[in-house]
């Protein structure tokens, strides 16, 4: 394992046993076809070289099967993109990204930490985990604006 400080987190990243899982899987356009799903891989290419750095070094191929979500169109033509992956690691500490909206609620809100201008974070909370997936299993979550490149 390999630990890592990033913004407000410490990790622990076995960044070998991710990659060899993402190796083994599908881009996410082969398991979805729609344009937003579409251009997000093609703007993979196009990551600001921190956040690029990032998903390399947590060992995570972010045009592979991952959960994405285009939120909306910018005025400046960029859409804002959510997405989350997994990853082989643990928490050592940090803050927690998901916070009930209020006491008892089911609802929650995510807290995210600005980190190179887009928004991530890190859960233990996770959903969607690929079967297979090594344990123990750490969710990334990232929020940011992408340009739109499908013509």
């Amino acid at each position: 394992m390999k630990k890592l400080a990033i913004g407000p987190w410490t990790i622990e990243v076995d960044v070998d046993k991710t990659t060899e899982f993402y190796d083994k899987l599908h881009l996410i356009t082969e398991g979805c076809d729609c344009d937003f799903c579409a251009n997000y891989v093609l703007a993979c290419d196009q990551f600001p070289s921190e956040i690029g750095d990032l998903f390399h070094s947590l060992g995570i191929d972010p045009r592979k099967e991952g959960e994405v979500s285009e939120y909306m169109e910018n005025q400046d033509g960029t859409h804002l993109y959510g997405a989350f992956y997994h990853m082989v690691g643990s928490i050592i500490e940090g803050p927690k990204i998901w916070v009930p909206t209020k006491k008892g609620s089911e609802v929650s809100t995510p807290s995210f930490v600005e980190y190179h201008s887009v928004d991530i974070g890190f859960s233990e909370d996770l959903v969607l985990v690929p079967d297979g997936f090594p344990k123990p299993t750490l969710q990334f979550e990232i929020q940011m604006n992408v340009p739109w490149l499908l013509r």
